[in-house]
């Protein structure tokens, strides 16, 4: 009697945990009918976070809803990067990428590493990245996965601009854009010209970038990614102000401030309050400038956006010098530099150290410049392909400074 009851036992134990895990796929399942009903409703998604949180850790902890839990994971990414809830699904994404493996579902890990790697470019981390996006890469150029490859290439022209190597960063966006010509994808089409028009502004051609940051604009109207539109509108007044047009700079960043503001995009909208504050500087209102970067300077430290930090303190370097706090702009600038090179981006550390120095020989303060200039020179000669603008700002400071220790007198 006593075998047969436990059997019974056993057996009401294992129907138990069946439903319970048909239980958790089909949970996993209704949450992700509800982020694709809900993509563009940031309030919903925001208010329902922990609760997706918890579906997905249950669904990738079991076998039996590991293929909703990893589709969850995915489909939420989009809300996670607009929204700034980059540390919290470091780990989340961590876990769909070991389950990707265990599952035998090398399109879901080619998928999840790219995901990775945009996490780490976004928090600063390039070595990381890159290896990301070279995982992803290989994997999905073997499976044939032409989408996924032109993803990956789109994300990680950004990693080879961050390291100075704009030839490695343009070939990807003109590949990344052959393909989804071929594949027919509007919205990653435009991802690729906007990223191209970037790179093609750090060469010096805001021209050229303003004809792709308006192919990407018709790209994402085209298919309704208000998102993406802010995005391009803000890279149009990047272009516009480098072509010194202030008024349609101006313009164009409040076009995107106000979309994002509309769609809940905080993180982008305090990305074109910057560029918008460097503007403000250029017409010599540096108090107001100074105050765009205090005000999102928070933000950026909360979610560990360390490259956007690091550029909040290179400018605020900047607009502190032409205020006259020497002290202040020197620190700042100090904390940019540390910032970019711990994301081994090699080429804003040294655009950072020639504004300090610059600044620092306004003040004459020639020994402590030349240092600054020595360590932009190291950085410089480690990139494969510098981008001209940077090479011509240090020729200039240099032969400043040059000029400022012949008119010294002699000892």
């Amino acid at each position: 009697m006593t075998g047969n009851a436990d059997g019974r036992s056993q057996l009401q134990t294992d129907l138990y945990l069946a439903r319970f895990r048909r239980k958790i796929a089909v949970n996993a399942a209704s949450w992700l009918a509800y982020v694709r009903q809900h993509s563009g409703d940031t309030a919903a998604l925001d208010r329902e976070m922990d609760n997706l949180r918890k579906a997905i850790q249950q669904a990738l902890a079991e076998q039996e809803a590991w293929e909703s839990g990893l589709a969850l994971t995915g489909e939420a990414w989009r809300h996670v990067e607009q929204r700034g809830y980059w540390l919290a699904w470091r780990g989340l994404l961590k876990q769909a990428l070991e389950v990707s493996r265990q599952a035998g579902r090398p399109a879901d890990e080619a998928f999840l590493l790219d995901q990775m790697g945009e996490l780490a470019r976004i928090l600063g981390d390039n070595r990381r990245a890159q290896e990301h996006f070279d995982a992803a890469l290989a994997l999905s150029q073997a499976l044939g996965d032409r989408v996924c490859e032109g993803r990956v290439l789109a994300h990680q022209s950004q990693i080879y601009l961050a390291l100075g190597d704009l030839d490695a960063a343009g070939s990807c966006c003109e590949q990344a854009a052959a393909i989804f010509e071929t594949q027919v994808d509007a919205d990653y089409l435009a991802i690729a010209h906007n990223n191209w028009g970037i790179i093609l502004l750090e060469r010096g051609a805001p021209e050229d970038a303003m004809a792709h940051f308006e192919l990407a604009a018709a790209g994402f109207e085209s298919v309704g990614n208000r998102r993406g539109l802010a995005k391009a509108l803000g890279s149009q007044g990047e272009a516009y102000r480098h072509l010194g047009h202030w008024g349609e700079a101006v313009e164009r960043y409040r076009q995107a401030i106000a979309i994002d503001a509309e769609i809940g995009h905080d993180v982008h909208a305090a990305y074109t309050q910057m560029n918008l504050g460097i503007l403000y500087h250029e017409q010599g209102h540096h108090e107001e400038a100074l105050a765009l970067h205090e005000a999102v300077e928070p933000l950026f430290r909360r979610l560990g956006d360390r490259p956007h930090l690091a550029r909040i303190y290179n400018n605020m370097g900047v607009f502190l010098a032409h205020l006259g706090r020497i002290e202040e702009f020197q620190a700042a600038f100090d904390s940019a530099v540390t910032l970019h090179l711990e994301a081994e981006d090699r080429p804003r550390a040294a655009h950072t150290l020639t504004n300090c120095a610059e600044h620092l020989l306004d003040q004459k303060l020639i020994n402590e410049a030349s240092d600054y200039l020595d360590r932009a020179h190291a950085l410089l000669d480690t990139l494969p392909s510098p981008p001209d603008r940077l090479i011509h700002e240090l020729e200039n400071q240099t032969r400043r400074l040059e000029t400022m220790m012949a008119a010294q007198p002699a000892d």
